[in-house]
């Protein structure tokens, strides 16, 4: 719902609640950030294969056929399948909080972000945020690498969607879109 209260237009989002998709993985942003984390996350799995590729090159006819394979294919599954209860329990423990499964209101200004879900009110001023990206499916809001929120477009009738890259182009000119960050 867009709204004007004097000359101040009001973007009012209701019900913003992401899907999975729409919550998917940031892939950029932050630079390094996203790639300084591959090392981190596969640094077990490549010492496993380095290991074992000496191994079986010294010991030869030694080891039984298939070893090393199974090894590394058993390493894999349980990364796979930990990672996967990982998120199932957090999502659990998300449902189970007071404010887990409420949606938000979004109320965006010249001034910045409100988001509210009856609970719990949070504020954003526009210095606070980095960059704005514009996807195909969501407007996605850096603020920190650990905290980005997300307002789906689907959400959005053709005139809010002007109305609100109107507004981050305005900010962003205005130095006002980043300014606390540098």
């Amino acid at each position: 719902m867009l709204r004007r209260l004097g000359e101040t237009a009001v973007i009012i989002v209701e019900n913003v609640s992401p899907t999975a998709r729409e919550f998917r993985h940031i892939t950029g942003g932050w630079g390094a950030m996203h790639w300084l984390c591959l090392p981190y996350t596969y640094a077990f799995l490549l010492g496993l294969l380095v290991y074992g590729l000496i191994t079986t090159s010294l010991a030869e006819d030694v080891l039984p056929p298939f070893l090393f394979a199974g090894c590394i294919v058993a390493s894999w599954t349980l990364w796979m399948v930990s990672g996967w209860a990982v998120q199932k329990a957090a999502a659990r423990a998300a449902a189970k909080s007071p404010t887990g499964g409420l949606p938000w209101k979004w109320s965006i200004d010249s001034k910045g972000i409100v988001f509210a879900n009856g609970l719990q009110t949070n504020q954003l001023d526009w210095r606070a945020v980095k960059s704005v990206r514009d996807e195909s499916d969501r407007f996605l809001f850096l603020v920190t690498p650990a905290y980005n929120p997300v307002l789906p477009q689907r959400l959005l009738d053709q005139s809010e969607l002007a109305a609100l890259r109107d507004l981050i182009a305005e900010v962003t000119a205005s130095g006002r879109l980043g300014r606390g960050v540098d």
